[in-house]
């Protein structure tokens, strides 16, 4: 199976090093945390066509060791060398510098936008949310009931893939913790998602 894998990039490094700033303003806002990284990966695959990354294959583009830094919550602390060397696995062969910004350091870029607005918002909204999680007692199709209803119009999201993708819940659950309802949120959000918006809905589905 190794022989199919498309070979790293002979200059990986060199394309990598060109867009150093954006990856590392994104491990900054994010304190090198291994799941806002994987966060990341993801929401750059899902760009392009391709399926989220597992855990395990975070852990291994990123070289993760088992001894390594933890934050208080325990989650694995990342280098920025390790996230750089991440991204230099990523590259095929057959792409160049273009290719590469166009498909992953854009994404990047936005997701620094994003965790600088989340890092603003959110802590005006988890009071709210977990109000509105305590009021349905975590009910997964009340609160993908109500995630329906900050999308906008005739969008597509089945509770499966809200369960799976934003709230990182086994789709076969009847309910949704708190703290993967929260994160899931946060993670998720950008810069449409006002603090009067997603209040509105909220108080929506309180009434």
């Amino acid at each position: 199976a190794m022989a199919s894998e498309p070979k790293q990039h002979p200059e990986a490094d060199k394309i990598v090093a060109e867009f150093k700033g954006p990856i590392e303003e994104y491990h900054t806002e994010c304190g090198g945390k291994i799941n806002k990284i994987h966060d990341l990966f993801n929401s750059i695959a899902m760009a392009n066509g391709k399926p989220p990354l597992p855990p395990q294959a975070v852990a291994g583009l990123c070289r993760l060791v088992e001894d390594g830094p933890k934050d208080e919550n325990g989650i694995p602390v990342l280098t920025l060398e390790q996230v750089l060397g991440a991204f230099c696995a990523m590259i095929p062969s057959t792409d160049n510098k273009e290719i590469f910004e166009e498909k992953v350091i854009s994404n990047v870029r936005e997701s620094v936008k994003r965790i600088r607005h989340q890092k603003k918002v959110f802590p005006e909204l988890q009071g709210p949310l977990t109000e509105l999680h305590t009021k349905v007692e975590g009910d997964a199709n009340k609160l993908h009931a109500w995630f329906m209803d900050l999308l906008p119009e005739g969008a597509g999201f089945p509770k499966e893939q809200f369960m799976i993708v934003i709230c990182r819940t086994p789709p076969t659950e009847s309910k949704i913790a708190l703290e993967a309802f929260l994160s899931g949120i946060e993670t998720n959000m950008d810069e449409s998602d006002t603090v009067e918006k997603i209040n509105g809905c909220i108080k929506k589905h309180m009434a």
